[in-house]
């Protein structure tokens, strides 16, 4: 039997949330009977390339999110189309272009157009800005809505019906503990037993608030001179070298540990006391999906989704009280929930139920195309 062969629309497979979750989907389906492929919007190596290749998936890299030629970038995607007649199911994940690869896939013949609504708001910024105004026409010509969480979807769908599809993670990788993991990372980061280590996961943008968390940690740090912050993930260097500054002007360099991108995620939740999320907006972060399978008390920002919490130790606090950051960390017993597995099975991330919805989803419709 070949396989179905989807097509899945990014902006890049770079290490974030949405392409997590993409991949989380992408090593659980039958993989003998759906196959995924990508399309990029940026022509530059990323983080999943190699593995995608090795699971049997095809990238296309285009260039307009670097050339802004969207002239060549509709040549292109017409050609994308025209020479791979068995897409017959698009899944897009990028909605600010969506109006642009929809209508090429439609114009070409491609029946089945998913999207996929994976935030609740827009920078504010100019990029931002352009993002929430393309993204108002990518629900034109879709067929088929999913968002990773009820808020998501309602942002982006302007009132059609669409399916919650719940970020799941694989729970057996990120419930399990392991004291030798957590003491090797530790040794390895230089944290002491008698130190708090807390953990941050994101790319450096804006949405993110590092500016935000690092004077959180300050303050907090002025009351908990051994407490330990933890920075996995990148960006812009300029924006990097910027929160390292920052970090040196509120007196806490030292304490604070940039890592960068790693692989082994799962290990460094071990290693952390406890883990902060105080971005400005969020649709359903896979990244505290991850924490509280982990056990982590979590602080969390109240502009994330209340739907994302789960278990009993996760806080939602203003992100106008730093206060309030301090007194709820330094309150905390900082122990791990030890009902994590089944709160989190029971809320639906275990990444089995997600990947059958879409495995589903796609052969349901394959079918009724004829493939």
């Amino acid at each position: 039997m070949t396989p179905v062969r989807v097509l899945q629309v990014m902006p890049a497979m770079d290490a974030g949330g949405m392409e997590t979750f993409v991949m989380n989907i992408y090593r659980t389906i039958d993989r003998d009977k759906v196959q995924f492929d990508f399309l990029y919007h940026y022509d530059k190596p990323c983080f999943f390339d190699r593995e995608i290749t090795a699971l049997g998936g095809r990238i296309t890299k285009l260039t307009v999110r670097q050339d802004n030629n969207v002239p060549r970038y509709l040549s292109a995607l017409d050609r994308l189309f025209l020479e791979h007649p068995e897409y017959k199911i698009l899944h897009g994940h990028y909605s600010g272009f969506g109006m642009f690869y929809n209508a090429a896939a439609k114009r070409r013949g491609v029946p089945v157009r998913a999207g996929h609504s994976h935030n609740t708001a827009y920078e504010k910024n100019l990029v931002g800005t352009l993002d929430k105004v393309m993204s108002s026409r990518f629900d034109a010509l879709l067929t088929d809505r999913f968002a990773c969480s009820q808020k998501a979807g309602e942002q982006l769908f302007h009132g059609h019906p669409f399916t919650v599809l719940p970020n799941g993670i694989d729970l057996e990788k990120f419930c399990r503990r392991d004291p030798s993991r957590r003491a090797i990372l530790r040794g390895e980061l230089n944290v002491q037993d008698d130190e708090v280590l807390l953990g941050h996961v994101g790319r450096f943008s804006a949405q993110k608030n590092h500016p935000g968390l690092l004077k959180i940690f300050a303050a907090l740090h002025e009351k908990m001179p051994n407490a330990r912050l933890l920075l996995l993930g990148t960006g812009p260097q300029g924006y990097v070298d910027e929160m390292k500054a920052l970090a040196a002007a509120l007196g806490v360099a030292d304490s604070v540990i940039f890592a960068g991108v790693r692989t082994n995620i799962q290990s460094f939740y071990d290693a952390m006391d406890a883990f902060l999320l105080p971005s400005l907006f969020e649709g359903l972060p896979v990244v505290l999906v991850e924490a509280q399978a982990a056990g982590l008390p979590c602080f969390v920002a109240d502009t994330v989704d209340p739907g994302a919490a789960f278990a009993k130790n996760t806080r939602f606090l203003p992100l106008s009280d730093t206060d309030a950051w301090v007194r709820a960390i330094r309150g905390s017993s900082l122990k791990r929930n030890p009902d994590a597995r089944k709160n989190a099975a029971d809320a639906g991330y275990d990444i089995r139920t997600s990947a059958g919805m879409l495995q589903e989803f796609y052969l349901r419709k394959a079918s009724e195309v004829g493939l």
